[in-house]
């Protein structure tokens, strides 16, 4: 049995609103290759430091190390072993901004996840989450309408490490890793509002991520009746977020 480390590459795209009283487009893109729209994938032929093999890989597509990494989980079901191979899943998220030469060999699809829907490329496939108690255990299964395996595998991929950022960034300060150098409050409570499928208070919100910000000196004029701060993340060792 083969090692295939699979790695759905999540990436916060920024496009500006017509209307300068309105916030920026957020939408989340993820990395594919241009032949069959495969994720990102690394197979194991010798013993090696998996992480570190992954993040090269990564950095040779991407023009860069700036982005965040995370292992998922470990798709064991046997119905996916296709080519006899067990896949690692990482979750890796970025900025479009640290994509700073994008290889030839892949390119950017809409990503969206909505109402047990996925968006994935030009398509959108509808799924349903199934809780199944198991050795006095909770386990969920995520059944996805397609007949394809192969798309099947691919979706269940991403949506297993999808949910596990929507979980994450409830305890971690994972979703700092989406925002470029710089960024407004207004920018992270959007992107977790998007991430989370819900709103959240604006003032409680930025009380519990106001310690991880770090102003600057320069203001945004472009949106809103004032100029919006400008912040950058400060990381605080040991610490979590909420």
């Amino acid at each position: 049995m083969n090692i295939n480390l699979v790695c759905p590459i999540i990436v916060l795209d920024n496009e500006s609103n017509s209307n300068i009283r309105k916030n920026d487009i957020k939408t989340f893109k993820i990395l594919v290759s241009k032949n069959d729209k495969s994720l990102v994938n690394l197979k194991l032929t010798e013993p090696k430091d998996i992480k570190t093999s992954l993040k090269s890989k990564i950095k040779e597509i991407i023009g860069s190390n700036n982005f965040h990494l995370e292992q998922v989980y470990t798709l064991g079901e046997e119905k996916y072993y296709i080519d006899n191979a067990v896949d690692i899943i990482y979750l890796a998220v970025t900025n479009i901004e640290h994509i700073k030469k994008l290889s030839t060999d892949y390119l950017l699809v809409d990503l969206k996840l909505e109402n047990n829907s996925i968006k994935f490329s030009e398509n959108t496939y509808s799924f349903k989450t199934i809780e199944k108690i198991k050795n006095n255990n909770i386990e969920y299964v995520h059944k996805i309408n397609t007949d394809d395996i192969v798309i099947e595998k691919k979706l269940l991929e991403i949506i297993i490490a999808y949910k596990y950022l929507r979980a994450r960034i409830d305890y971690s300060d994972i979703i700092f890793k989406f925002m470029g150098d710089t960024f407004t409050l207004e920018d992270v409570r959007i992107v977790y509002e998007l991430i989370k499928e819900k709103t959240t208070d604006k003032s409680n919100f930025r009380k519990k991520i106001i310690k991880y910000c770090e102003e600057v000196s320069i203001e945004s004029s472009k949106k809103g009746y004032r100029p919006s701060k400008i912040y950058r993340f400060k990381v605080l060792n040991g610490d979590v977020w909420l």
